[in-house]
């Protein structure tokens, strides 16, 4: 009876969940969601290298070696849409503007590179 009722049954598939950084070093990421994965692959796009600080929230998903994050939940601050922003823990920014300026924390310099402030 038991046979006859599993035998067609087919593991359940694995799915994106969301987790959160729980060790955050050069040679280990972990990262917790209903399992914690340790070593665990981070995806971004070419040319971008970063490590996430421990508790931020992150996008796991199922991977050829166990699991892989995906990136990091965003958090959006005074952005119009299209422009781009890059920071860090410690309050770092590069802002690209849609009027073709860059603003490196509070310093502006417009799209011909003339500096405003």
């Amino acid at each position: 009876m038991w046979l006859s009722k599993n035998i067609n049954t087919t593991p359940q598939e694995e799915k994106a969940q969301n987790g959160s950084v729980t060790i955050s070093s050069a040679d280990n990421i972990e990262a917790g969601s209903t399992v914690t994965s340790r070593n665990t692959d981070m995806y971004m796009p070419y040319g971008y290298t970063a490590l996430p600080p421990v508790g931020e929230e992150v996008l796991i998903i199922p991977a050829g070696r166990g699991q892989a994050i995906m990136g990091t939940l965003a958090k959006f601050t005074a952005l119009a849409s299209g422009e781009i922003q890059l920071r860090s823990q410690g309050g770092a920014t590069i802002t690209l503007r849609n009027d073709g300026s860059v603003v490196i924390n509070s310093l502006i310099i417009d799209k011909d590179g003339v500096i405003k402030q």
